[in-house]
């Protein structure tokens, strides 16, 4: 029979195993991760500390019971705008591995998660700038803009840069920010075709406002909705696609600010260069741009650029073989398998983290942007061709990150 001190011994240390979970849901929703992963992670949290867990978890909202102690619901919406830089990421997975194996205490995991949520930008506003411009420049040469286009490309991620380091700590600026980056971007750049010194068609935004495309929440949204988590899949569906709408709609009002006709509008593909390695290399410069724009820790780069250059090979293959959709699937494939083959060699470089940035290259809300901005021109019918597209294209590789899932179960070992 347990005596009265085992007793609060025993539900003292619940409550802080408790508390430190909830805190450490919380900071895994805030960078993005699905519900799938985070409810894993934290029962094989509290495994290791021989309790059972109960995990309920939505987008915005947490829920955790270990034996008789259950929390009170948190809100778990992020705090400060946009994605936390990635070396806390990279850190809070170091964490949580010694969590898993019982290395460190609930107590003193919950103080090490508090500090690293304070720590810095790696690089600054300065190394923000940097990497943003080069983020734009290489997805215009992943596009295979001609060199007059991704100058442009860069010139506008400028802007974009300085907007987002503008709403970083305002989170009410940062909830307008989709609308105020393309409302300006897309006025700048309406007026210079207005005026004859830009060339082109409203594609060559698309590098500019890449980060605000919500082709990562859209694909885990449907990943989850696959994996039985209806809700959060259904609402990160639906946030993505009111994202979608909030840059057209500023796309629309720059258009009407530069007073160009819609005649004037040419919707195809922009002039492209016919230099066949300039994809290839844009890889690389947008690999660097994320380095800096992400705040990635040195040690984790590597690994980020050879799955960038795996899922672009293999989206690449797939396209050419069999066609698009199979090109976003195989892409998505080698990226996941890939992502947790390394996370098993390197024990350190979280998936999580290794695999993000590639779903940048395998674009699927770019092609979102491009469906709803043809209703702009109002060539409806191939604007709902291309919404039929941008859906097959993001079940593609959603199909392709649950694959990649299943294969690697077995392969999955304790760090």
């Amino acid at each position: 029979m347990q005596t009265p001190d085992k007793i609060t011994q025993k539900t003292g240390s619940q409550t802080s195993l408790l508390e430190f979970l909830m805190a450490l849901g919380k900071a895994l929703i805030s960078a993005g991760i699905s519900v799938v992963d985070i409810t894993s992670i934290l029962e094989r949290i509290a495994c290791a500390y021989k309790v059972k867990a109960e995990v309920l978890i939505f987008p915005t909202v947490l829920l955790v019971k270990l034996g008789e102690t259950e929390s009170a619901p948190l809100s778990a919406s992020n705090q400060k705008p946009g994605l936390i830089p990635l070396n806390q990421v990279s850190e809070i997975y170091k964490l949580i591995y010694q969590a898993e194996n019982a290395e460190i205490s609930p107590e003193d995991g919950k103080k090490r998660l508090k500090q690293i949520l304070t720590e810095k930008h790696r690089f600054g506003s300065i190394g923000t700038i940097i990497g943003y411009t080069l983020f734009s420049i290489g997805i215009g040469m992943l596009m295979r803009f001609s060199p007059e286009q991704i100058l442009v490309s860069g010139a506008f991620g400028v802007i974009v840069a300085f907007l987002i380091l503008f709403g970083e700590n305002q989170t009410k600026v940062s909830l307008l920010l989709p609308v105020i980056a393309a409302l300006i971007v897309s006025s700048l750049f309406f007026l210079g075709m207005k005026e004859g010194f830009l060339t082109g068609t409203f594609i060559m935004l698309i590098p500019a406002l890449a980060y605000f495309l919500p082709g990562a929440i859209l694909t885990t949204g449907m990943f989850e909705l696959a994996s039985g988590e209806i809700i959060s899949g259904a609402s990160r569906v639906i946030s993505g696609a009111a994202i979608l709408l909030l840059l057209l709609f500023g796309l629309i009002v720059g258009l009407e600010i530069a007073g160009l006709p819609l005649q004037q509008l040419m919707f195809i593909s922009p002039s492209n260069t016919s230099i066949w390695w300039i994809p290839y290399i844009g890889v690389l410069v947008f690999g660097v741009g994320m380095y800096l724009f992400m705040s990635i820790e040195r040690r984790d780069m590597p690994w980020i650029i050879l799955i960038l250059y795996i899922a672009f090979m293999g989206e690449q293959v797939g396209n050419h073989f069999v066609g698009g959709f199979f090109g976003g699937f195989l892409g998505s494939l080698l990226m996941a398998v890939s992502g947790t083959l390394t996370e098993r060699y390197d024990h350190g470089t979280p998936g999580f983290i290794s695999i993000l940035p590639a779903f940048w290259i395998l674009v699927p809300g770019s092609l979102g942007f491009i469906s709803l901005a043809s209703l702009v021109g109002q060539n409806y019918p191939a604007a709902i061709n291309n919404a039929l597209l941008v859906t097959m294209t993001i079940v593609a590789i959603s199909l392709g990150l649950l694959v990649g899932r299943v294969l690697t179960e077995p392969l999955k070992v304790e760090k």
